[in-house]
């Protein structure tokens, strides 16, 4: 099983193997604001994604892979200017579920600090790029693989209801976000979350 999860993943990333050749990639801040037993608090700053929508039952490897293509191009020069950006860490999905269209996956890259005031337009009309507000989360950290939908649904339920059963109020549980840091070539310590956003 190990190495049909690890073949999808080189199948879905193996264009951007050349882009991880460190693990020290720009990221988003953010600031722990609180930090519960088997959960935290954070506050991300405001800023601008690179992002790809697709409606889909799933999101299983195909999916994924229709959603990374589209970024990874843009960020290889698919956009007006033709600039090459660097990867970022890391890759967020978010999963809506909508009242009329099924669920919709939002993937999204973060615009490097370089190109936060002034992101290239995509050329690709399907990538548009995103000015996400500040937010603030509710997280927790999990290894592995987690590529399979399952892993992630149940990753979420277990979150949702460890939020829930703290009395935590103000969240909003109709989204919620999956994120991934690592590198397909990594096998041990990987890192993963869920986020699940606080209502303002």
């Amino acid at each position: 099983m190990r190495t049909i999860i690890v073949i999808g993943v080189l199948a879905v990333f193996q264009l951007s193997a050349a882009q991880y050749d460190t693990e020290n990639l720009e990221s988003v801040s953010y600031e722990v604001t609180r930090l519960a037993d088997s959960y935290e608090e954070r506050l991300y700053e405001a800023s601008k994604w690179a992002c790809h929508d697709l409606l889909k039952d799933t999101y299983g490897f195909k999916a994924q892979r229709e959603s990374f293509l589209p970024l990874f191009r843009y960020i290889t020069g698919d956009n007006v200017e033709g600039a090459e950006i660097d990867m970022t860490a890391s890759v967020t999905i978010r999963k809506d579920v909508l009242p009329e269209a099924g669920k919709r996956y939002q993937m999204c890259f973060y615009m490097p600090a370089a190109y936060q005031a002034a992101p290239p337009a995509p050329t690709n009309p399907d990538v548009y790029i995103e000015d996400r507000p500040p937010m603030t989360v509710l997280t927790r950290v999990f290894g592995g693989f987690a590529m399979r939908e399952s892993v992630w649904e149940e990753e979420a339920a277990s979150l949702r209801q460890i939020l829930q059963d703290a009395g935590e109020k103000d969240i909003d549980f109709s989204l919620h976000y999956r994120l991934q840091y690592d590198p397909p070539m990594k096998f041990e310590n990987r890192r993963n979350e869920v986020w699940y956003v606080k209502k303002k």
